[in-house]
């Protein structure tokens, strides 16, 4: 009985496969969207937002997640000590997005993508 316990778990553990986004060689974090493949590397907006993060020094406690709505992608851009989780959003062209003017089931898609990780969601910083 020991020997089939050990078997099963050795079986166990060699076929779960950790999830792994796709990164370059400069760890940017692959998300094909915006006719691009890696945004933080490049959207200069983006990249930008990140940089001024970083020279604030609250880039340890920025979140940017894509979340793609109806088809469409936003970018969410959150610190950590701010009350408002999805008050700023951005589409594609670095523009600011007012989520809240969106269709209302678009906006709980939003919401619920945003909050629980429901669905598409890709974290693109910080780049772990």
């Amino acid at each position: 009985m020991k020997i089939f316990v050990i078997f099963f778990l050795m079986i166990l553990y060699f076929s779960c496969k950790k999830y792994e986004l796709e990164k370059d060689t400069t760890d940017a974090i692959k998300a094909s969207v915006c006719d691009i493949n890696y945004p933080v590397r490049e959207l200069p907006w983006l990249h930008k937002l990140i940089e001024d993060a970083k020279d604030e020094k609250v880039d340890k406690i920025l979140t940017i997640k894509l979340v793609e709505v109806n088809g469409k992608p936003i970018f969410n851009y959150y610190l950590s000590y701010s009350s408002c989780m999805g008050c700023i959003n951005y589409q594609c062209d670095g523009s600011m997005i007012d989520v809240n003017k969106l269709p209302a089931a678009e906006i709980q898609e939003f919401k619920d993508k945003i909050i629980s990780g429901q669905g598409k969601v890709t974290i693109l910083w910080p780049e772990e």
